[in-house]
């Protein structure tokens, strides 16, 4: 699926090519890439779209929604000098596709960016985007984002199963989606909501094998094991889920989908979004009989991920101009 997705990504840069250049006020080159269909975009309308950011000089690639999930932004016409799409879009109609080339320079000039460890002089940001759809408001945004996040879901999961099958790994899969890898069972009852559990772990990224975490290798800093009270949202739902899976000194792996991990927003910089995780995992003890323990945000409700992605793409067009993007 990324590859096709890479792949309409690439026809709509390589397209783009068979037309030429045009510039705003602020010298920011763009072309329109039309479908001819739909009426010019307005003020104030909702359009989902799909995108990607890339900088030069070696085309690092600084965000895509390709693979993941398409972002939603608010039209705003009166964005006359942000040097980034936003200049363009009223220019544009549904199925339509945009290429813009900002310069870093100017967008220092301008004042909406600052030279930094990506953003360099006389770089070049490539912005390439597709305007899916118009969405009429709010609610219907949220429900066209579940939607989104239902197919997604499903991709994910059937990711790990190829990944699971290729490496030959006999794994449980949970209601939602997690898979376990049980090595060792453990003693006793399996835990259950409302225990304590205290676990050793190490956490690595199902792309690469890349390590991001561990209470076990003494590299990371912090050897204490992890204690917590299931079904109290202290830790990402894939843990919730999985661990009910083990008793008392049991072993095994938890191979986790980003939306049961840390979803859209990553935890940078070790975590990028949209990350699948696999944890190694040991339950040393369970308590049956916890003190109670105050709720920590941190688990990711469906709900949870939707409010995140507003927050996150309300941040983005607030970041557009500062970023180039």
């Amino acid at each position: 699926m990324k590859k096709i997705l890479a792949f309409a990504a690439l026809a709509i840069a390589m397209a783009s090519c068979n037309t030429s250049y045009e510039k705003t006020e602020t010298g920011l080159a763009y072309k329109i890439i039309k479908d001819g269909k739909g009426e010019k975009l307005k003020h104030g309308q909702i359009i989902k779209i799909n995108g990607m950011v890339k900088i030069s000089p070696k085309d690092s690639t600084l965000f895509t929604t390709y693979g993941s999930m398409p972002v939603y932004l608010k039209i705003d016409t009166t964005q006359k000098k942000s040097h980034d799409f936003n200049e363009v879009l009223k220019f544009a109609s549904v199925g339509d596709s945009l290429v813009t080339v900002a310069q870093v320079d100017t967008l220092v000039k301008l004042g909406l960016a600052q030279y930094n460890d990506v953003l360099k002089k006389g770089q070049q940001m490539t912005t390439t985007l597709r305007i899916l759809k118009v969405i009429a408001n709010e609610q219907e945004q949220v429900a066209d984002q579940q939607k989104e996040m239902e197919s997604f879901k499903q991709r994910e999961i059937a990711q790990l199963e190829a990944y699971l099958k290729k490496n030959n790994i006999k794994a449980e899969r949970t209601e939602n989606g997690v898979f376990v890898e049980i090595k060792e069972k453990g003693q006793g009852a399996t835990a259950t909501a409302g225990n304590e559990i205290s676990v050793n772990y190490t956490g690595s990224l199902v792309e690469n094998g890349k390590k991001f975490d561990s209470n076990v290798d003494t590299t990371f800093g912090h050897t204490d094991p992890i204690k917590f009270v299931l079904g109290q949202g202290r830790v990402i739902r894939g843990w919730e889920e999985g661990l009910q899976k083990f008793a008392k000194g049991g072993k095994g792996t938890l191979y986790i989908p980003s939306l049961l991990a840390y979803g859209p927003p990553g935890q940078a910089p070790e975590i990028p979004p949209y990350a699948a995780l696999k944890f190694e995992v040991e339950v040393l003890d369970i308590n049956t009989n916890p003190a109670p323990q105050q709720q920590d945000p941190n688990q990711m409700s469906m709900e949870d991920l939707q409010r995140l992605m507003q927050q996150q793409q309300q941040q983005q067009q607030q970041q557009q101009g500062q970023r180039g993007n």
